[in-house]
């Protein structure tokens, strides 16, 4: 091959992709090819290698010293550990005749100690590595969404009044300056009024303009930090149903982030579907706005958005459509004596795609009203014509074994958790996971500190409940490779066999430390601080989790414009080298935190 071969060769190969183009132009020239026999020995186990090794094409097995057997393909590396700490740690056979590019030794540790990036790259961990591919593969505009912090957009000049002074006045000013809002002093608090409130109040109401603008202000207005990721603050007005935020840099406002302005920045139109939502006057309206929550979630995808972002803003658009559409569809006084829960994945926060409906309703112990049957009726038919299936499993309000008042629902934990079947594991599991959509949260509160006394004089149910962590094999073979389904054309489960340990595994660990949070990402950071996991194990989790959602979602969204039925298969026939590495490398977290679920609650030795 010729230098500009060899050179396009490794150019996009981690670490050779953090070199200059003169650093590129260097290594290719000291490349030599050599080929290799099946069954010749390239590294023995003690040795230090004399070259880096990159397969051109073939198979190299790589045995270490605890048995375990990792391939090596077109455009992967070894050798580089042994070069950096004198020692190889396994042993490197050619499984089958192989072409290799080899870069002496001495050419290899001149090129890291001028460039350390490509040094470190070798001393990173395995979820360092994950996250460093996971933005590679992300990076199609990662530069104008979520590196872009609020300081990055415009923020307008901050206007002050007293809260003294009177709406004439504030009205003036805003005409005067052309501004939309005006920060309002009092005492130690701001607030903030907009041209909104001066329309409610002052023409709907007909109130006195000469009163002090203090008494039409919203106190105190919500702040954020100057240098804070401007994802974090969409993020925040989708959720607040607000359209502006006070900037603060140190102790000091600066100005105000204008939702127009964050637009200017952001061109998904999230916002637009959150307003959508909140002025929807029928069902009909709602419908269209939840339909465009798939448009959200492709355009984010597009920019190169990570899945755990992607997934918290259609959480919090969600849940804004459920409870939107209870509160049309509900008389007033069931909203206050019930509260409606979303379960399973949407109650997660961790559903992309809409999928099967999981939701129910804890109603307050003597409450009844004869349109209750009607409205949950109504309320499933609704959710089924905005895209949501019914649930396989008959999960639903219109079940009554999910409708009941609070004292049956806490009767119905006591019987999961006192029951011997396996069955009474999933809907146990399953109300874990539920979040308040609407009604009285309290309801569910006092629901789920119930469940965790009962669970505190139970504690040998743990072991019963981690026990599914197992019961589906990883789809990793012994040999690192991926392990199919021919009955699925060559797909992967990479729910049961990847996904369903990692959130199960961690909701039962969740569980045992009494835990409020239900995503699982939330889950594994709450118990990092409780000590469960060191930081670097918690890491891997996060990005394991990460990746595979990631990839999950780019074969449903693959599916989904092919006019196809998605489900949880991928086709690793279909990824490029990155993103089958990091599947494998997750796949091999999801081993590594079922050994630990194993020894925390001795699977081992349960019969």
């Amino acid at each position: 091959m010729s230098i500009l071969e060899q050179k396009a060769f490794i150019a996009n190969i981690p670490p050779f992709d953090r070199l200059s183009n003169n650093e590129l132009d260097n290594v290719a020239q000291a490349l030599d090819i050599e080929y290799y026999k099946s069954g010749q020995c390239l590294i023995e186990r003690g040795d230090i290698p004399n070259y880096l090794y990159l397969v051109i094409k073939g198979i190299i097995e790589e045995r270490s010293a605890d048995g375990e057997i990792t391939l090596h393909e077109s455009q992967d590396s070894f050798g580089a550990i042994g070069i950096l700490n004198n020692s190889c740690q396994a042993e490197f056979v050619v499984r089958e005749e192989t072409l290799c590019y080899v870069l002496p030794k001495d050419i290899f540790i001149t090129v890291g100690k001028n460039n350390p990036r490509f040094e470190n790259y070798y001393y990173q961990t395995l979820s360092q590595r994950l996250n460093r591919m996971l933005e590679q593969r992300d990076a199609k505009e990662l530069a104008s969404f979520m590196v872009a912090r609020i300081y990055d957009a415009y923020i307008r000049p901050p206007f002050f009044v007293d809260y003294r002074d009177s709406i004439y006045n504030a009205v003036a000013s805003l005409q005067k300056y052309k501004i939309t809002s005006i920060l309002v002093r009092r005492d130690e608090e701001v607030g903030i009024v907009t041209d909104t409130d001066i329309r409610n109040h002052v023409i709907l109401k007909r109130k006195s303009v000469d009163d002090p603008v203090g008494d039409i202000a919203t106190f105190p207005t919500i702040v954020m930090q100057y240098d804070d990721y401007l994802f974090n603050a969409l993020l925040l007005m989708t959720k607040r149903s607000i359209k502006r935020v006070a900037i603060k840099e140190e102790d000091n406002i600066i100005g105000v982030l204008d939702q127009m302005d964050l637009l200017s920045y952001f061109s998904h139109h999230s916002h637009l579907v959150s307003v959508q939502i909140d002025r929807s006057a029928n069902t009909e309206q709602l419908k269209k706005a939840s339909e465009s929550i798939l448009k959200v979630i492709q355009t984010l995808n597009a920019k190169g958005v990570k899945t755990h972002a992607i997934t918290q803003l259609v959480n919090e658009l969600n849940l804004k459509v459920y409870n939107k559409l209870f509160q049309l569809i509900t008389p007033k006084e069931i909203i206050e004596n019930t509260c409606l829960l979303v379960m399973g994945s949407e109650g997660r926060g961790e559903q992309i795609l809409k999928t099967d409906q999981d939701n129910a309703l804890i109603i307050r112990d003597g409450f009844e009203h004869p349109e209750l049957p009607n409205v949950l009726q109504t309320f499933v038919d609704c959710l089924v014509e905005f895209g949501y299936p019914l649930c396989d499993g008959n999960v639903m309000v219109t079940n009554p074994e999910w409708a009941k008042p609070l004292t049956d629902f806490k009767d119905m934990i006591y019987n999961w958790i006192n029951s011997p079947q396996e069955y009474a594991l999933m809907p146990l599991t399953i109300f874990y996971d539920a979040t308040a959509a609407s009604g009285d949260s309290k309801l569910l509160e006092e629901t789920k500190e119930h469940l965790f006394n009962l669970l505190f004089e139970n504690g040998g149910y743990f072991t019963r409940l981690a026990r599914p962590v197992l019961s589906f094999e990883t789809p990793l073979s012994w040999f690192a490779n991926f392990i199919l389904d021919k009955n699925h054309k060559g797909g992967l489960d990479i729910k049961k066999g990847g996904l369903f340990p990692i959130v199960h595994g961690v909701r039962t660990l969740a569980l045992e430390y009494r835990l409020p949070q239900t995503n699982t990402v939330d889950r594994i950071d709450a118990l990092f601080k409780q000590g469960v996991f060191d930081a670097e194990f918690a890491e891997e989790l996060r990005e394991a989790f990460a990746c595979m959602l990631n990839l999950r979602l780019e074969e449903e969204l693959m599916q989904y414009r092919a006019g196809k039925p998605y489900d949880n298969y991928i086709q690793p026939n279909r990824l490029n080298k990155l993103e089958r590495d990091l599947l494998r490398d997750s796949l091999k977290i999801v081993n590594k935190f079922k050994t630990f679920i194993s020894y925390h609650f001795r699977l081992n030795m349960v019969t």
